[in-house]
Order: structure tokens, then C-alpha cells, then sequence
């Protein structure tokens, strides 16, 4: 008994003894410009720590003596002993790249000095600045090689990016988004008739920590068949442990049309009819714009420029964060209001997003993560499309009023005998087209640490929407064939899962040499199903639903696709003195689109990376060179096939006997004998710092092959037996230059700040091989007003080149002219037009002063060309300025058929301009060059002596101009178009502009929150 109690008293003496030693520690962690929040607090040696909170405060119980270790992201690790109660810690911002992390395949973290490819992150604030809705917008001009297409102004419209050019003759030449380690559905509509929206617009930017590029198919070899045009890596923000805040931002934007066309207002309405000597007469019961000219007094109108209005936008969003030691917790609710520039147009997006994770032991977390997004979109009718809103404002001359289309009896009456076309006001109130979605995305992964060398992860996620578009075109259309009112709308049910397990290794092997290895398997699954309803004639007028309609003017079509794809991969990292780094990577695809014996295929790559600057010991600690690397990667990437393409396309018969059964349709015909295709990529680069890390250059040169294509709806000689099919062959060559400069005008003890941005790119996208005898490639959906021409990939040429209406030609290049002194029109293609840009160059800046920030991002795009298909309509029906001349006379360059110079003279009159000017696609190819500054944004920070006196931790004003300045010779209204959006793959519709509505300018007053 005294033996027990002579232990236990000195256990407890021992207890006191350390506890007397302990102190209680408070202190504050700062930077140059204030506060850190965030920042981990460590008792080295121990598991014991914490995190600064949003005043950059800490209190931690520590003995004296122990060494308190100092760590965030982006500054150098500090170590401090514990020597007093107060401990108030400076943090030296890091520069030094060798540290830098990027986020890559599968979210696995990675030291950017040992990757063999480019990539290039971009942080939240970076990409916050410029106030844009759609995510895929925040990357333009800020990424090397990287190209962002908007579609036009009408609000919700679809963003299409590429990076390093296209690598697919009819498929999707867009990246792989990925969102926290799982693959998201970033599709389009087609947008022929209605601007559609690119799904990854959903995503809230505000949600968004860090976007990573991987750039082509050395970059993202891992991710395997989604990922030959590379991938973007998006990942959401977090809770912070030891820091609980509430993010609080509003903004108002107002937005007007960047310009409309010039339109001539001194003809009006009518039609020339040319006599038989020659003279003309004018048919007044006409839409055209060709009659006499407008008597002096009589009010004219700009109907295009009347048509827009200011648009008003209203951003609200608001988020929690917080964590301990067990677990950290993000939410947070946006609500976009953006009411349109056109009448009745809108767009309202909604978003819920949680982001939970928990450890449930020191060894295994547990992560949640959900996002719901609800969008409703209102649109008008755009391009070729019956009823498009500016062809129905080209139907009316100037000399005519727009606005008087409402009869004494409440109908919609036209302005001449024999009308077909509807009034575009009475459209817009009374033939709504809307879309509506509600979106899911999440996951649940556990990550279990096996121990110090070992861990294993896992995670399931699903991608989840239902979407209901709807085209009504009301009772009382003047339109003979749609007078009783029209339904056209789908339903669609888009689910994908994915499963994804994951082991990764490292080792230490020796001093000298270190060892990552990382194997796993994915499995994806996607199911697919649409309902396309129509119906023609309500019975009950203005009830716009498809019960509305009878049954045998109603047609159904159920379209369901289905598809499974299983990858095993892994990757063997090998490092030397942290300075030179060996990657080799393999994956294996198991894919349902392909045939069995085509359905499995292997892709590798092998890259390898070299910091010469500790290798040979040759870096400066002054103003020389800091920091030297190269790096190089080969990769192959393997492609499947679309949904559907083994078999022939069949369709319900019904013969004169009345039978019933599926018989192949003439058309589509499918392939049971394909292959998958295959991109091989090559790259080579150099990353480099200078001047005490304060400029840094990055460079990079690649070339890439895309061979054995899969080629879908493939127009084919009549002699097929078929009009489209689907087959192997073809060949795509990439190959071009990125650079990245980054200045840090000022050192960090500057109160000044002032840091520079340079990205540039260049890429050439060539078409080496085409199957069989085709000379191009195109697609029916990008065909421009008239049909005058459409995106076409040419051979041996660009993938991004036209065919189009051009005038006849002898071998030496001269236009041949017929006896009436007019060419003959025929389609034919252009082997030198490419509506990609020879380059691109972004130039940001970002300068602080104080509490003030100003940051700006000009964007220069040069060489690309523009089918301004627009000024061919306004041409036709006589409402373009070129038109003025009519009654002139001209000479068309060419020669006749006995070989002299063409000397026929023809007038330049409604035919002139209607069969031959308005048709020959070469009077509307043009530069498309121009340089635009892309915001402009001034924002002022509260100052902490203000924010001391009340209930907030930081408050922030800030005020953007978006596109306010465009330098271009294009003679349209804006050179940055893509008529039909990513609606239309291969060679698509970037550099067509066709009857769309125009990008906007404007101005945004926002306010930010913290409490």
C-alpha cells in the first residue's frame, strides 16, 4: 500500500512539474500588408496545434522552450522558440517555384518542379476579377494557348475554350472539366435556333479556390479518353481550421449592346422589278428594302438599334467557413439575376453548395461534398431560325414601324399583303422559349493514411439533371403553316456516375533519390435519355402545353444512350536531389461505344523534368538567375466513339398493307468495324526565374498527331448507298509556341505594388489526311444565312478554314465570266482562311497601393478571320450600307469565255446584290483582329483602423468596366464570335457571325463582406 501510494504521489509531482512548464502562448501572425488568417500553428515534435483566425490571432498552450513552427501556403515556414506568453510572428511571402504546388490528375498535389509537361494555375482572386458569370469566361487572356469564344450577348449564352487548338475533324475539341477530382458534363445545345448554354456555366465562380490547366494529352494522360484536348482542374474552396467567417458580396451590373450594324435609311420599302427595256418598277406588298427612296419629312426608323435595351444584372452570394482539428465545413448560396438586352430575355441561376470533411480518425477522412444548381432561361430566336429576332428586324424597312403590329381587334396584323413573318415584338410577348434545369453534382471519398508511405482513397460521384427546354410559337402567327400555334420542347434526363480508387506510395529510397507511385481505377457510367415532343395547333388558345395539342398533331420521339467505360492506370514517379524527375504513366480503357475486339486499348507516357539550377549548382542568390528548369514529355491518348455509330440508324415503317416494323432510313449508316483513335503528342520547355525571383519566363514548343479519326455523319458519295457514315480515317497536326512572363515590378517591402502578366500563344491546326477521296470536312449545323457558307476543315489546310459560294475559276486563278457579265456561283472551299488567330497575347496588371487595387486584362488577338455572314443578309434585303450605290454600274474582275478581259457591265441592283454580292461568301471574309481591354477594375479596402469600429473583419468597394475599348478593322460589330456556340464540334462555328446577338460593355459597382 505505501509502495502504491509512494508512485502515485510521484506521478502527480511529475504532473504538476510539466504543467507548471506550460505557458499559455498568444500572438499574432502578419505579412507585409497585415493580417494572415489561416495560418497552421504547430508545436514542433508533437501533434498539438492550431490555426490563426480571421485577425491572424492564435493561442496555443506550449512549454518553454518548444519551437513553434509557422506554415501557410504562398510563405516561407518559420520556426520560433517559445521564450515569453506573447509571441508576435512576421511571414516572408515565398517566391521560390521550387515549393510551388499544383493541383493535377485525379487531385493528386504535386511539386510543379517535377512535372515533364505545362501547366498553369490560376487562383480565386484571379479569376473573380473581371466580374464574368460563366466560369469557362474567367480563363480568357489569362492562360498561355488557351483560346475562350464567346457565343454573343444574350444572356446564359455559351463560352467555347480550347486549348492548343482542336484535335478532332467532327468531335468535341473542348477540354475535360474536372471539379474536385471527378469529370462534369460541360456540353452545349445547339444553339441554331436559340443561344444555349455551356454546362459548366453552373458552376458559381465564387465557389471556386483554384483552376489548374493541364494543357493537352501529355499533361493529362491519367484522365485517358475525355482528355486529348487536355484538362481543367477546378477545386472548390474549403474550411479552415481554427477559422470561422461569414463572406458576404452583392453587385449590380448594367450592360448595352457593344454596336449594331450600319444600316442605310434613305431607301424604303418596295422590290425592283426590271423591265424589259430596262427601266424599274417597285412592288410596295414586300418586306425588302429596296424600294424608291424615302421622301424628304418621312420619319425613319433604326430598327436593330431601337431593338436593344439595358440590361441589369444582380449578383448576390454568401458563404460560411469554418473547421477545427476533427473537420472543416464551407457553404454557401448564390442567386444571378441577369435580365437581358433584349425584351423578355433572362437568365436566373441559383446555386447551393457544401463541402464537408471529417476526420474520422487520425488515419481515415471522410469528405461530402454536394452542389445543386438551378437555372431558368429565357430566350429569343437567333441566326437562320424561323422567326430569329434580328432576320424578323431586317423584314422591316426603316420607312416602316416596328412598334404598330397590334390590330383594333387585339391581333397581330402585318404591314403588307401576303406577310409569313411575325412581328418580333408580338414574338417576344407571346412565343416564349425557355429552359429550365436542376442540376446535382456530388461526391462522397474516404481517404485512409495506411501509414506515413501508404495511402488509399476512394470516391463516388455523380453528375445529375433534369432539363426542360421549351420553342412555343402562339396562336395568331402570320405564319401560314404555324397559325394555330406551335410546341416544339424535350425533356432530359442526364445522369453520370463515376467511381474512382486511387493508391499512392512514396519513399524516401536513399538521400539522393525518392520514389512516387500511384495505381488506380476508374469506372464511368452515363445514361442519357431525352423525350422530343411537338405538337402543331392548340385547341384552346394560349394554354401552351403539349395536352393542348390533338393527338395526331402531336409526334414523340424517346432517345436513350447508354455508356460504361473502365480504366486502370498507374504512374511511377522517380526523383534525384530533388532536381531531376523521371514520370512514366499507362492507362488501359475498356469502352462500350468501340466493338469487342476494338474495345480495349493502352496508352502511355514518359516525361522527365531537370532543375539545372541545383543540379549544377549554378543559381544566384542576387539578381541573376534563380531558378533554371527544362522538361519534356511524350504522351499518347486514346479516343473512343460516339454513342450509337455500330449499328445503322432504323425507323418505323408502315407499308401500304398496313404492317408495322424497323427498316434502315436511307441515311445514317452505321460502322460494327471501328477503331479507336489515337493522339500522339510531343512537348518540350523551360520554366526560369530572375532577379530574386521577381521576373520569371516560361516557355514551351509542341506537336501533336490525331490519326485514325473517327469521323461521324460524314457527307459520302452518293454511290455510298448512304447520304452520312461514320468511319476511320484522317489526320490531325498541331503543333505551336506558349510563353508566360511574369514582372514583380516592385520588391515585397514596397508599399507600392505592381506585378505584370504576359501570356502568349500559337497554334497551327493543319488537316494532313482525309479518308478516301474527301477533300473537307464539315457540318450541316454551321451553315450560315443563305448557306452561303459553313465552318469546314479543308485539306491540307486549316481545321478551322470555310467552304462557301465562290465564283468559278481557271487553273491560273481567274474568275470566269458568263455572257450576262456575272460569274457562276459554286461551293468550294478555302484552303487559306483559318479562323484561328496566327496569336494570341493577354496582358494583365495588378497594382496595390495602400487599401487601393486596380488591375486590368487587355487581350490581343491577331490573324484570325471572320465570315461576317450578317453583312451578307443586310446586303439581301437591302438594308446594308453597302447598298447606297444601287443603280451604279461595275465591272466584275474575271474573263470572258474567248479568253480577254471581262468589259460587261452589270448594275448594281436588288439582283446584283440578291443572286450574285450577297452570295459570293468572298465579299464577307475579313481580318477578324482586335485588341480589347477586357475589364478594368478599381477596388478601395476599408482600412483595419475603420473596421476596428464595428462588427466587420474586412469591407471592400470595387467598381469594373467590362470591354469598354475594342481597336479592330472588322467592318462588323464584334470580332470575338461564334454564331452557333459549342453546340456545333470539329470545326464549328469560332469566327462566324451570323444573325446573332452582339457581346455587351458595361459596368459593374460591387460590395465584399467578412464577418
Amino acid at each position: 500500500m505505501k509502495k502504491l501510494f509512494f508512485t502515485v504521489s510521484i506521478i502527480f509531482m511529475i504532473t504538476l512539474n510539466i504543467q507548471s512548464q506550460e505557458i499559455n502562448v498568444k500572438g499574432k501572425v502578419t505579412d507585409n500588408t497585415g493580417e494572415l488568417p489561416g495560418v497552421s500553428v504547430l508545436i514542433k515534435g508533437t501533434k498539438k496545434g492550431t490555426s490563426t483566425d480571421f485577425d491572424g490571432m492564435f493561442s496555443i498552450k506550449a512549454e518553454k522552450g518548444a519551437t513553434i513552427v509557422f506554415t501557410s501556403l504562398g510563405y516561407k515556414r518559420k520556426e520560433v522558440k517559445v521564450n515569453s506568453a506573447t509571441l508576435n510572428v512576421t511571414l516572408e511571402e515565398d517566391t521560390n517555384v521550387l515549393n510551388e504546388v499544383v493541383v493535377t490528375s485525379f487531385g493528386v498535389k504535386r511539386q510543379k518542379k517535377s512535372l515533364g509537361y505545362a501547366a498553369q494555375a490560376l487562383k480565386s482572386e484571379e479569376l473573380l476579377e473581371g466580374n464574368q458569370n460563366n466560369m469557362v469566361n474567367t480563363l480568357q487572356g489569362k492562360v498561355s494557348g488557351v483560346t475562350v469564344t464567346s457565343s454573343g450577348g444574350a444572356p446564359g449564352s455559351s463560352s467555347v475554350i480550347m486549348i492548343r487548338g482542336g484535335t478532332s475533324i467532327t468531335g468535341n475539341n473542348q477540354p475535360l472539366m474536372i471539379v474536385d477530382g471527378l469529370p462534369i458534363d460541360n456540353s452545349t445545345d445547339s444553339s441554331s435556333e436559340v443561344a444555349s448554354t455551356n454546362r459548366a456555366s453552373d458552376l458559381n465562380p465564387e465557389d471556386i479556390e483554384s483552376i489548374t490547366v493541364l494543357k493537352g494529352p501529355a499533361a493529362a494522360a491519367l484522365y485517358g479518353i475525355q482528355a486529348a484536348e487536355g484538362a481543367v482542374i477546378i477545386t472548390t474552396k474549403r474550411g479552415k481550421e481554427g477559422v470561422s467567417k461569414v463572406f458576404v458580396s452583392s453587385s449590380l451590373s448594367v450592360d448595352n449592346v457593344m454596336g449594331t450594324p450600319d444600316i442605310q435609311q434613305k431607301y424604303g420599302q418596295g422590290e425592283q422589278i426590271v423591265q424589259t427595256d430596262g427601266s424599274i418598277n417597285y412592288n410596295l406588298e414586300s418586306p425588302l428594302s429596296w424600294g424608291e427612296a424615302i421622301s424628304p419629312g418621312t420619319k425613319t426608323y433604326n430598327h436593330i438599334k431601337d431593338f436593344y435595351k439595358t440590361g441589369i444584372t444582380q449578383n448576390y452570394f454568401t458563404s460560411y467557413t469554418g473547421g477545427n482539428a476533427k473537420g472543416n465545413t464551407y457553404f454557401s448560396i448564390g442567386n444571378l439575376d441577369n435580365q437581358g438586352i433584349i425584351p423578355t430575355t433572362s437568365y436566373n441561376k441559383t446555386t447551393f453548395r457544401i463541402n464537408q470533411n471529417s476526420k474520422i480518425s487520425e488515419k481515415l477522412t471522410l469528405s461530402v461534398l454536394g452542389n445543386y444548381v438551378r437555372t431558368n432561361i429565357t430566350s429569343t430566336r437567333q441566326g437562320n431560325a424561323t422567326g430569329g429576332s434580328i432576320t424578323s428586324l431586317l423584314n422591316y424597312p426603316s420607312n416602316v414601324n416596328v412598334n404598330d403590329y397590334i390590330d383594333a381587334d387585339g391581333a397581330q396584323k402585318g404591314f403588307y399583303t401576303g406577310q409569313q413573318s411575325d412581328n418580333v415584338y408580338w414574338s417576344l410577348e407571346n412565343s416564349p422559349n425557355t429552359n429550365e434545369l436542376n442540376r446535382f453534382i456530388g461526391s462522397i471519398g474516404l481517404d485512409y493514411a495506411i501509414n506515413e508511405n501508404l495511402n488509399l482513397s476512394y470516391k463516388f460521384g455523380a453528375d445529375i439533371y433534369d432539363q426542360h427546354s421549351r420553342r412555343i410559337t402562339a396562336n395568331g402567327s402570320l405564319n401560314e403553316s404555324r397559325e394555330e400555334g406551335y410546341i416544339s420542347q424535350y425533356e432530359r434526363l442526364y445522369k453520370k456516375y463515376t467511381s474512382n480508387f486511387i493508391a499512392t506510395y512514396s519513399k524516401k529510397l536513399s538521400e539522393k533519390f525518392e520514389l512516387n507511385l500511384l495505381a488506380g481505377n476508374t469506372i464511368e457510367d452515363s445514361n442519357v435519355r431525352t423525350d422530343y415532343l411537338t405538337g402543331d395547333g392548340f385547341l384552346a388558345p394560349g394554354i401552351y402545353n403539349i395536352s393542348n395539342v390533338s393527338s395526331e398533331n402531336q409526334t414523340i420521339l424517346e432517345r436513350i444512350s447508354r455508356k460504361r467505360n473502365i480504366g486502370v492506370f498507374g504512374e511511377v514517379k522517380l526523383g534525384y536531389k530533388e532536381a531531376l524527375f523521371l514520370n512514366v504513366t499507362g492507362r488501359n480503357d475498356w469502352s462500350s461505344t468501340l466493338p469487342s475486339k476494338s474495345r480495349s486499348f493502352f496508352y502511355p507516357s514518359v516525361g522527365a523534368s531537370a532543375v539545372l539550377t541545383d543540379l549544377f549548382d549554378i543559381k544566384s542568390e542576387g539578381n541573376g538567375l534563380n531558378y533554371l528548369k527544362l522538361r519534356s514529355t511524350w504522351a499518347q491518348v486514346g479516343k473512343d466513339a460516339p454513342i450509337g455509330q455500330l449499328e445503322s440508324y432504323l425507323v418505323t415503317q408502315i407499308n401500304g398493307l398496313g404492317s408495322t416494323g424497323y427498316a434502315y432510313n436511307g441515311v445514317d449508316v452505321g460502322n460494327a468495324a471501328l477503331e479507336p483513335e489515337f493522339t500522339n503528342s510531343w512537348e518540350f520547355g523551360f520554366d526560369s526565374n530572375f532577379l530574386n525571383n521577381r521576373l520569371s519566363f516560361n516557355a514551351t514548343y509542341y506537336k501533336s498527331i490525331s490519326d485514325n479519326q473517327i469521323l461521324s455523319d460524314i457527307r459520302v458519295p452518293p454511290t455510298a448507298g448512304t447520304f452520312y457514315a461514320t468511319l476511320n480515317g484522317g489526320e490531325i497536326e498541331n503543333k505551336g509556341i506558349e510563353a508566360l512572363l511574369a514582372v514583380k515590378l516592385m520588391p515585397n517591402t514596397s508599399e507600392f505594388q505592381w506585378d505584370m502578366n504576359f501570356n502568349f500563344g500559337s497554334n497551327v491546326t493543319t488537316v494532313i489526311d482525309l479518308p478516301g477521296e474527301l477533300n473537307e470536312v464539315y457540318l450541316s449545323d454551321s451553315w450560315t444565312f443563305l448557306n452561303s457558307a459553313a465552318g469546314a476543315g479543308v485539306l491540307d489546310a486549316s481545321l478551322f478554314s470555310l467552304r462557301g459560294k465562290r465564283a468559278i475559276k481557271n487553273e491560273n486563278g481567274e474568275v470566269l465570266i458568263g455572257t450576262d457579265g456575272y460569274p457562276t456561283l459554286t461551293d468550294e472551299t478555302y484552303a487559306d482562311v483559318d479562323r484561328q488567330p496566327d496569336f494570341t497575347l493577354g496582358i494583365s496588371s495588378t497594382l496595390r497601393y495602400k487599401n487601393f487595387g486596380l488591375s486590368f486584362l487587355l487581350d490581343i488577338v491577331e490573324g484570325n478571320t471572320v465570315y461576317n455572314a450578317t453583312a451578307s443578309a443586310l446586303a439581301y434585303y437591302g438594308v446594308g450600307t453597302s447598298t447606297l450605290d444601287r443603280g451604279t454600274t461595275t465591272i466584275i474582275p474575271g474573263i470572258k469565255a474567248d479568253g480577254t478581259a471581262n468589259d460587261i457591265s452589270v448594275t448594281k441592283n436588288q439582283e446584283y446584290y440578291q443572286n450574285y454580292y450577297a452570295l459570293n461568301s468572298e465579299n464577307f471574309v475579313e481580318d477578324g483582329s482586335y485588341t480589347r481591354l477586357r475589364y478594368v477594375s478599381l477596388n478601395y479596402k476599408l482600412s483595419k483602423k475603420l473596421l476596428d469600429r464595428l462588427p466587420i473583419s474586412n469591407l471592400e468597394f470595387s467598381l469594373t468596366g467590362r470591354n469598354l475599348l475594342t481597336i479592330t478593322n472588322y467592318s462588323g460589330v464584334d470580332p470575338e464570335i461564334n454564331a452557333f456556340g459549342g453546340g456545333v464540334p470539329g470545326a464549328g462555328s469560332v469566327g462566324v457571325d451570323n444573325l446573332g446577338t452582339p457581346n455587351t460593355k458595361g459596368f459593374d459597382l460591387g460590395l465584399k463582406l467578412t464577418f
